[in-house]
């Protein structure tokens, strides 16, 4: 076994290396996540595909909430979940999972994505503009992560004095950590039960008002439903794409070469952006599964009623599947990488999420070609997310 074992704190800032020796070893390892719960966790590609699609290994939030409590009360703690445990599209199974998908996917049309691209190029020309060339400037704070969260937030109509708080309550979500995650989901639900009521008395043309007609008026979506795709939708639209954007911009001022070849070669930058999601993912790990039955990968046999976590990290760069997937190669056909996961719960804003990288890397690229990591790469932090593979900081000298 690795000298650092998986959700160790030596693991955040070396998770490809803990990953390709695990990957060595097995398929398949036990773990055990900061709220103390035990996983078992699928690095190898072959495998991890195989199980984002297994019927065996379920998403529904009942059975998934009953397991980790139980995990949980056995280790003396009584912590509740919060509400990215509730019953969205992406912790359900069909015949659920499909009603509550096709209700979104209604509403998040290829059209209606599309047709925010106008608006995303603008704003990213407002996020530039003002940035300074001769001192560090924040790439994840000015423009990683204000982006993605003004254009979900205009996309489902969350009104500009709702939107500061999230990123520190999302951030929150993310870590697993009760004393964290429960006040800022409590936070959150509140805010967002004000925003619901908010949108019942005065609707308008957003994707939320268009849910809550769902929920309200066809009947088809419960209001715990709501809530939870609500949740989903924000957590997910903004944490993605900020990480999506920053670990693209980190790989890429690696080597300066790589960031002056996309500005001089826009019509590159699609690919690229393809190759910088296997090389780095935006989601360490897909969501939580558990085993409704025994089941068994790369010869290990995990019993039922266990939680499975599938380590897309891993197996991008497996090099069964990606060969040398341990270097970045902006040339490569990086078809087939896991980083918006596989079958019925592909990620349904990959279009959008795609759309803001490629237009951030663009604009970044083409307008500071002299840009340059601002400090020594082995200072750079990684958030201690078991779902979300992102940077903290990342301090850019752009040299206009």
């Amino acid at each position: 076994m690795t000298a650092t074992p998986l959700f160790s704190d030596k693991y955040w800032d070396s998770p490809h290396e803990v990953a390709d020796a695990l990957r060595a070893e097995a398929s398949v390892h036990p773990a055990t996540l900061p709220n103390s719960v035990q996983v078992w966790v699928i690095g190898q590609y072959e495998h991890a595909r195989a199980a984002l699609t297994d019927p065996r290994l379920s998403k529904d939030a009942a059975g998934l909430n009953a397991i980790i409590r139980t995990q949980l009360a056995a280790n003396g703690r009584r912590d509740k979940l919060s509400n990215m445990f509730s019953p969205h599209m992406l912790l359900s199974e069909d015949p659920a999972h499909a009603r509550l998908r096709g209700l979104v996917a209604k509403e998040f049309t290829r059209r209606r994505v599309e047709a925010l691209r106008p608006r995303i190029e603008h704003l990213v020309d407002d996020l530039l503009a003002p940035l300074p060339g001769e001192e560090p400037v924040d790439l994840i704070g000015r423009v990683a992560f204000p982006l993605p969260l003004t254009v979900i937030c205009e996309l489902l109509g969350i009104p500009p004095q709702g939107r500061q708080p999230l990123r520190d309550w999302s951030a929150a979500l993310m870590e697993d950590l009760p004393g964290r995650a429960l006040p800022a989901s409590k936070q959150m639900e509140q805010a967002f039960t004000d925003l619901i009521a908010a949108k019942r008395a005065g609707p308008g043309d957003d994707l939320l008002s268009a849910l809550i007609q769902v929920a309200d008026h066809e009947d088809r979506m419960t209001t715990d439903e709501l809530m939870a795709t609500l949740f989903l939708l924000v957590v997910a639209g903004h944490e993605t794409s900020t990480n999506m954007i920053g670990n693209a911009s980190r790989w890429l001022l690696q080597d300066p070469r790589r960031w002056r070849q996309l500005g001089d070669h826009p019509e590159d930058v699609p690919g690229a952006v393809e190759e910088l999601l296997r090389f780095a993912p935006p989601v360490r790990m897909a969501t939580h599964r558990f085993t409704t039955e025994p089941v068994e990968y790369g010869g290990v046999l995990i019993p039922a009623n266990e939680i499975v976590l599938v380590d897309l990290l891993s197996a991008n760069r497996d090099t069964d599947r990606f060969p040398d997937g341990d270097t970045l190669d902006l040339r490569r056909d990086a078809t087939g990488h896991l980083s918006f996961g596989y079958g019925i719960h592909y990620c349904l804003g990959a279009q959008l999420g795609r759309m803001e990288a490629e237009i951030a890397l663009a604009a970044l690229t083409l307008r500071f070609p002299h840009a340059r990591l601002a400090v020594d790469e082995s200072t750079l932090r990684r958030r201690r997310s078991t779902i979300m593979n992102g940077y903290i900081e990342l301090p850019v000298l752009l040299e206009h």
